[in-house]
């Protein structure tokens, strides 16, 4: 459904600069293809709302002018210009677990998170990005995966966060938005913490690329009868996680050494494949990772 169609079906269907600030209470405002749009309080029933949101990002009234800059520029592709120009920048998407109806409250909460002020982009009533940007001599970066447990502690929701890299050139913005929302939404797929970053998503972002009737050829050919063990996988997949080291798996694993070699020996045995040859184990952690997901 687009802004037109409101129009249609609202008689009090507002664009933001037609109306008073003094007025915006009463209305619902939402982010839509013409732009920010009130619909009165007293037209739109309580089924037709919890509706609206699925379709339309629920919106404020007097954001920032930095905000809808930022807003304009990475989800309508606008030609915004930032004055101060971040010096370099990074993407933070976020997914709750649930519907949010109070965004406010977790808008505040991921604000209080930085020292100074963060766009918080909603794109619906679950997810959205905020915008770290960094300018001048400002060097603090914040650490999400220190402060997650405590912010979904206060927020009584679990949240799952993709952390971006940093990026400085500001004439590829659109390009390098492009590739964080795919990162993003390729950790969502195939992730099940709630924190992930390029490096973390990368394998995935390999293996998403492989139409995945071939991928289930070809982990049948590596993984052969062992794709029905997933003990077996699992204790295959931490051992390459631990660069093949036995010790430190057998520690991670709670299992006695003698005992993770005889998997080893036994995975080996079945698939004919050296999972300490380099080459080898990362086409048999790719083909785990597959199974898995």
């Amino acid at each position: 459904m687009d802004a037109l169609k409101l129009k249609s079906l609202y008689s009090s269907y507002t664009p933001i600069e037609d109306i008073s600030s003094k007025d915006y209470d009463d209305f619902f405002w939402f982010d839509t293809d013409q732009g920010k749009i009130g619909l009165s309080r007293n037209e739109v029933t309580a089924r037709e709302y919890t509706f609206l949101r699925e379709l339309f990002p629920v919106t404020r009234p007097g954001k920032d002018t930095r905000e809808e800059a930022w807003r304009q520029l990475l989800f309508y592709q606008g030609d915004e210009t930032l004055t101060p120009a971040p010096e370099r920048y990074r993407f933070i998407f976020f997914t709750a677990e649930q519907h949010t109806e109070d965004q406010d409250t977790l808008h505040e909460a991921f604000q209080a998170l930085f020292p100074f002020p963060v766009p918080v982009l909603w794109k619906n009533n679950r997810e959205g990005v905020l915008v770290e940007e960094q300018v001048g001599t400002q060097s603090e970066t914040i650490s999400f995966e220190e402060v997650m447990d405590v912010l979904m502690s206060d927020s009584y929701m679990k949240i799952r966060f993709y952390v971006s890299e940093f990026f400085h050139d500001f004439q590829n913005l659109h390009e390098q938005f492009s590739f964080a929302s795919n990162m993003a939404d390729i950790s969502g797929r195939y992730m099940h913490g709630t924190f992930a970053t390029p490096v973390d998503t990368a394998f995935y972002l390999y293996m998403d690329g492989v139409q995945k009737e071939r991928r289930d050829l070809l982990s049948s050919y590596i993984l052969k009868e062992a794709r029905k063990d997933k003990d077996l996988l699992n204790t295959v997949k931490a051992f390459l996680e631990h660069g093949a080291n036995t010790s430190a798996t057998a520690k991670e694993l709670y299992m006695h050494r003698n005992s993770l070699q005889y998997r080893i020996d036994k995975f080996s045995e079945m698939t004919g494949m050296d999972i300490k040859d380099f080459q080898t184990g990362v086409l048999v952690y790719l083909s785990i990772l597959h199974i898995r997901t």
